[in-house]
């Protein structure tokens, strides 16, 4: 379990940082409705995870728990450090930082550490939800096979 966490953790984290960075260099990253391909990246690799480990566990995997339980410790992987590097690069980049407060209602409380709070929680929130619905989804796909 702890071996696929890790592997697509680590792709999500890649998947993430290569997203964001792509769009930033591209002078798309003021453009915050594009943190649903976010979900995209996210919700495929929580997929490829749960789908790993079922076909390694088989039968041993009768309830969605250890589904979900397998999507949030991959998830644990890829926003933490997603959530980190945000908190790194938002420190660094004063301006960047500067734009988020200008745009968001609430721009007068957030720093660095708050922005990278509500990442962070945004990302464990798609997580738990996402890894429940596709645990169900692939449980109903091997019940029907």
């Amino acid at each position: 379990m702890k071996k696929i966490a890790l592997k697509y953790g680590l792709w999500m984290f890649v998947g993430f940082t290569l997203f964001f960075l792509i769009m930033h260099l591209l002078g798309f990253s003021r453009n915050y409705n594009l943190r649903v391909f976010n979900g995209v990246i996210h919700i495929g690799l929580i997929y490829m995870a749960i789908k790993e480990f079922h076909r390694q566990e088989g039968s041993n995997v009768a309830n969605y728990m250890s589904g979900v339980a397998m999507g949030m410790y991959t998830s644990a992987f890829g926003v933490i450090g997603f959530t980190i590097f945000q908190l790194l690069y938002l420190i660094y980049d004063t301006e960047f930082m500067q734009a988020i407060k200008a745009t968001m209602p609430i721009g007068e409380y957030l720093n660095p550490v708050t922005t990278s709070l509500f990442i962070f929680v945004e990302g464990i929130a798609i997580s738990l939800i996402g890894s429940y619905i596709v645990t169900r989804i692939i449980l109903m796909n091997a019940a029907k096979a």
